[in-house]
């Protein structure tokens, strides 16, 4: 009998840890979606009205590709700074508005096509 209470609480141990893998990897997809609606945010403040994906899309891939391996290493190195004010711009807007996750929808900003 001893063996079967022991059994039976090694398996409720694996179902718990499944469990919280689960949690974490949806955890994961909603960090994710929030920092690509960040990004998108900070793009059309950038570009306002000539905003669209496609234009965004367009200037990233080509400034990408043009760019030195020096002005990349500095990308990356100012990338903390975009997530830093970033978040620091979400948390204000959250406080006021709910997320699109937190009202259960992915929601992607308007925006205009040329």
């Amino acid at each position: 009998m001893d063996k079967n209470r022991e059994g039976g609480r090694m398996i409720d141990k694996v179902t718990s840890i499944e469990n919280k893998i689960h949690e974490l990897k949806q955890k994961k997809e909603r960090i994710k979606t929030q920092q690509s609606l960040l990004l998108m945010k900070e793009a059309q403040k950038i570009l306002k009205d000539e905003f669209s994906l496609e234009t965004v899309l367009t200037i990233l891939k080509d400034s990408w590709a043009m760019a030195s391996k020096t002005q990349k290493a500095e990308w990356e190195t100012r990338a903390t700074s975009f997530s830093l004010s970033a978040s620091k711009a979400h948390q204000k807007t959250k406080k006021h508005n709910p997320t699109p996750e937190q009202n259960g929808k992915a929601e992607i900003p308007p925006h205009e096509h040329p």
